[in-house]
């Protein structure tokens, strides 16, 4: 979706006759760190934590850098739909393709529940 001169990677906006139900509206942000970036291997990446892999400065960068841009895309959709949005905003961040990190990025908090 076309979201100020920027497209958001996915976005899931309920219909209006599905608004009756307890369903969500989404928007994800995909990120990709390179194994060279992260400065580890794919083995040494299989041994590390969640909170070790979403701490590595290359996913900071990129989880900042996500953050900028949900924003943006939060605003933007605010505008289309108005205040019907029950939006969740998340980004999902690959390290090579051994890990990832995901984490809910509320509207006025930031990051929020890293997994």
């Amino acid at each position: 979706m076309e979201l100020q001169r920027g497209y958001a990677d996915l976005t899931m906006i309920l219909r209006p006759d599905m608004r009756q139900y307890q369903l969500l509206d989404h928007v994800v942000e995909f990120k990709y760190v390179t194994l060279k970036e992260a400065g580890f291997s794919g083995a040494q990446l299989r041994e590390l934590s969640r909170a070790e892999l979403a701490a590595l400065p290359a996913v900071q960068k990129q989880l900042s850098q996500a953050k900028e841009q949900l924003a943006r895309y939060r605003e933007e959709l605010a505008k289309i739909y108005g205040n019907i949005l029950r939006l969740h905003s998340h980004v999902v961040v690959s390290i090579g393709f051994e890990r990832t990190v995901w984490v809910e990025v509320s509207s006025n908090e930031g990051i929020q529940n890293c997994h």
